[in-house]
């Protein structure tokens, strides 16, 4: 009978899908992709051999763009400086993501949590030129922060947060928090709350439990969250443009302007750069992400021995 059974479901199964089909599922995808990513990077490449000389365009099949781009320092301090403005921004948004994340997976009011989820989650409804706008206003001298401030007695003129870096930080900061917070709250979520439960039955405090049970296995969203905002940041151009008003000057916004001085070869291959620079990061924090996740699962080896 049971011999029976297992021929009857084998027979009303759905048959295996082989790998033909499902490259034809892809190929859309995949062409797409091809053509206008892969696309790209070959006009980039073909573009960085060529020559600018005299405010003209030449075509040619030479190195000295990349001569030019790496050998001058002012590119090695811009390529600093939108690191450093990357790291700033990933820094300060992890600190704000994660106790709002951690409060978020705790809500058990459905219509609280759902609140609580739009206003988190709102900057995405608005697109970066709105919020850019938006933020030098507040940010301006004549703006509400700076009004606030003086009513507070903390200034009598206000403070410059415009068209330097401090507003680019916290415009950035601004649009980038729910890309960080979604990744770590979707981690949190799934979470079993009995693991807690049973560190507090054996004794552990509220900051045990937590440091040795929900941050470790909060690791992988926090890694997701930081690739995110870190490549996000690394090829940020509407805000630096708009808040930093050409004060701040990051990579996005050098391609912007050499590009539009014709000076393609070096808008190319600093565009190269920036993709490779993006590419080995993440590359770099999935390397940590695994290597934390190995040394978590062979301490609680070690700890069942």
């Amino acid at each position: 009978m049971k011999a029976a059974a297992n021929r009857r479901r084998r027979r009303w199964s759905p048959p295996d899908r082989s790998w033909g089909a499902a490259l034809l599922l892809l190929l859309p995808s995949l062409l797409l992709m091809g053509i206008i990513y892969i696309g790209s990077l070959f006009i980039f490449g073909r573009y960085s051999f060529d020559s600018f000389a005299g405010g003209h365009l030449v075509p040619a099949f030479q190195w000295d763009a990349y001569a030019a781009f790496l050998g001058d320092p002012y590119y090695w301090k811009l390529i600093g400086d939108t690191f450093s403005l990357a790291l700033k921004v990933t820094g300060i948004t992890l600190l704000l993501a994660y106790p709002l994340a951690y409060y978020l997976a705790g809500v058990r009011k459905p219509a609280w949590r759902q609140t609580l989820l739009l206003i988190t989650f709102m900057p995405l409804l608005v697109s970066a030129v709105v919020k850019s706008y938006a933020w030098m206003v507040l940010l301006s001298r004549q703006g509400l922060l700076n009004w606030l401030f003086i009513k507070l007695g903390l200034t009598e003129n206000g403070f410059e947060m415009t068209f330097n870096e401090t507003g680019v930080i916290i415009a950035l900061v601004h649009i980038f928090l729910p890309f960080m917070v979604i990744p770590i709250l979707s981690v949190l979520v799934q979470q079993d709350s009995q693991l807690k439960a049973a560190a507090h039955d054996l004794g552990a405090g509220s900051v045990r439990a937590f440091l040795t049970i929900t941050l470790p296995l909060s690791v992988r969203g926090i890694v997701s969250g930081i690739q995110i905002v870190f490549t996000l940041c690394l090829t940020a151009f509407t805000t630096p443009a708009l808040i930093g008003g050409g004060r701040v000057m990051t990579l996005p916004t050098f391609i912007y302007q050499r590009t539009l001085d014709t000076n393609w070869p070096m808008a190319a291959v600093a565009s190269l750069f920036l993709i490779l620079a993006s590419t080995l990061a993440v590359w770099v924090l999935n390397r940590l992400a695994d290597l934390l996740a190995f040394q978590r699962s062979k301490g609680g080896k070690r700890h069942a021995a």
